[in-house]
Formats: structure tokens, sequence, C-alpha cells
């Protein structure tokens, strides 16, 4: 199975889809308060020429395309209330618990950190994690190549780099060890046990980006019915300052140091992944041992050594960066090299 370039342009709009959806989710929520309290429509005339007014507007055109067709109502089509309302719940939540048309995903680290806290284990969790450990049993720690969008958020961030290097100034090459993060994550296990509290929950970026971009737009709606319309940064909170810092740092300091080594959720996913089927395999009578591979790796892992392991996400940048097509996604139990002689691109 090749990899080429063009489904890195697909996980783009994979890591696109999923940050719209965090965004979109809080509008949803104040689309169906505003829809059930029948004030839909005169907030949409109060909020008209702002970002709040934009949102429920295309929002409106959207439910009442795909999900609620409009209604005959004597001689004028009238929205289907009661139908919008309807598909105005099938997404809820964040990041951290999303419920996607009545399926509820749940980060397994939430389920984990809940657990250990609460001293319990609900059966809510159990269904939530099914499909998520199920989707990293298969593919590995693709969530955080995937999925995760502070990675998307700290891929695009780390182009910067260049920028320093096209101003003469050498970004830094740090390198943390892999463990880093299995060790704070069995401390914030243990931490929770200890005192009842989730600690990780306010560490774990993809939960602290979910909450900030759903307190955000909140806020700004609650603005705009106060007359104070536009965008605002008011509803962020010092979780935003440390993702920055984190980007920040990234930046001068070393490319996905956060992910590599300290990320407790990665360290999750690896450990689901350490078994996974579908692996980045070297063709070794392909391989020209040029290197391009290693280059690429944001997780400074060496597919031309076989040197992967469960740390790897299966972003597929070290397949497109392999101009001999020696590197495959295929169905193994191992990273060990195959040979495809007599293989041809595409085949």
């Amino acid at each position: 199975m090749n990899f080429p370039k063009p489904l890195q342009l697909s996980r783009r709009g994979v890591q696109f889809l999923v940050l719209a959806l965090i965004v979109l989710t809080p509008i949803l929520a104040r689309y169906g308060n505003y829809l059930s309290a029948r004030q839909l429509d005169q907030v949409l005339d109060r909020f008209e020429g702002s970002v709040q007014g934009a949102a429920l507007e295309y929002t409106d055109q959207t439910i009442r395309f795909l999900a609620a067709p409009d209604v005959q109502r004597g001689d004028n089509q009238r929205r289907n209330d009661k139908e919008a309302l309807l598909a105005s719940r099938n997404l809820k939540g964040t990041t951290w618990s999303f419920e996607f048309f009545g399926v509820s995903l749940t980060d397994p680290l939430a389920a984990l950190e809940s657990a250990f806290a609460s001293r319990s284990v609900r059966w809510v969790l159990i269904l939530g994690i099914l499909i998520p450990v199920a989707l990293s049993i298969l593919l590995g720690r693709f969530f955080c190549s995937w999925i995760c969008p502070v990675g998307f958020g700290l891929e695009l961030s780390g182009k910067l780099r260049s920028v320093l290097r096209f101003l003469e100034i050498k970004p830094g090459r740090a390198r943390l060890w892999y463990g880093n993060k299995y060790v704070l994550l069995v401390l914030g296990l243990f931490l929770s046990l200890l005192f009842g509290v989730p600690f990780l929950g306010y560490l774990y970026p993809p939960a602290l980006m979910g909450r900030e971009l759903h307190n955000g737009v909140t806020v700004m709606f609650d603005r705009a019915e106060d007359g104070l319309l536009g965008f605002s940064a008011v509803g962020l909170t010092l979780a935003a300052w440390f993702l920055l810092l984190i980007a920040v740092v990234e930046i001068l300091f070393g490319a996905r140091l956060w992910c590599r080594s300290l990320c407790p959720g990665g360290a999750v996913y690896s450990l689901l992944g350490r078994f996974r089927v579908l692996r980045v395999v070297r063709s070794s009578d392909r391989c020209t041992k040029c290197g391009a591979c290693a280059v690429a790796c944001e997780m400074d892992l060496n597919p031309m050594i076989d040197k992967t392991g469960m740390e790897c996400d299966n972003c597929g940048l070290c397949i497109s960066s392999c101009n001999d097509d020696a590197l495959h996604l295929r169905f193994a139990s191992n990273d060990s090299p195959v040979a495809m002689a007599g293989r041809r691109e595409g085949e």
C-alpha cells in the first residue's frame, strides 16, 4: 500500500475538518439554544454584520440544506424548527469527550484519569473508548498525526523554523528522552488516584485546546448579547498561553519536542499502538540509504534502518519524502524490511 504525497493533503483535510468540528460544536449549541427559545430569527437580525451573526447564519443555512429541509406553511417556505433543533444536537462535547451523531468518543487518557480519580470504572467510559482504542490498536498512534488539533498546530508552527534559518538564526535541535511522557503519565495517574483530581486534564494540550476554543466561542456570543459584537479573546485563559509557550519552545529549540517526549496522551496512544497492524515498512531491495526519510520524520525516528516502533504515528511524511519508492504503508506484524522486487509503483 503506497502512501503518495496527495494523501498528505488528505491528512491535512482531516485535520482541518477536526478543527472545524471543534469550533462548530459550541456554535451549534448556541444555535440550538436560540432555536429552542424561538429567538433565532430575532438574534440573526441583531447580530447582522458580525462574526457571531455570520456563524449563526451559515450554520442555519447548512442545517436547512443538509438535515432539515424547509417546510411549506401556507404560501411560504419556513424553517423546520423541530428537525433543525434535532440536527443541532448531533455534535456535542470537545476533544476530551465528544458525541458524534449519537456515538460517544472519549479520549482514552480521559477515561483512564476518570477511572483513577473516581476509583471506579463506568460503562459510559468503556463504551466511549471502544472506537478510539480499537483504531489505535489497528492503526497505531494515528490520533497524534491525523486527529490531534494541537499536533496540527505544532506542525504548522514548525514551519517557522525555516524563517529562522532564512534570518540566519539556527534553530535548536534539542532531544529529550522518549520515556519522559510515560513517567508523566504514571505520575499524573498516581496523583489522580491519590487526590481524586484529573491532573493530566489540565496539562494535556488537546483537552486544553478544546476547552479554550469552546470557552472562546461561548464568551463571544455572551458578549454579543450585551451588544459587544465582533471577535474577542476575552474567553481565553492561561491554558492558551501554555499552548503558545509549547509552540514557541518547539520553534526555537526543537520541533515536536512535546509530542515525542512529554505528551501523556501520546504515551497512551503509543502503548495502544505497540502491536499495530498498519506500519511503515521498508523495501530492502529499493532503499538506497539516502537518509531522506530520517530527515523528514518529525518524531525523530529512522525508517531507513527500520527504527520506528511504537512511537511512529503513521503520518507518512517519510514515505512522501522517499524518491526511491522504498517505503510503504503495509499490514505487518513488525517493522522488518521486506523484498519487493518486481513490483512497480502503483501496484
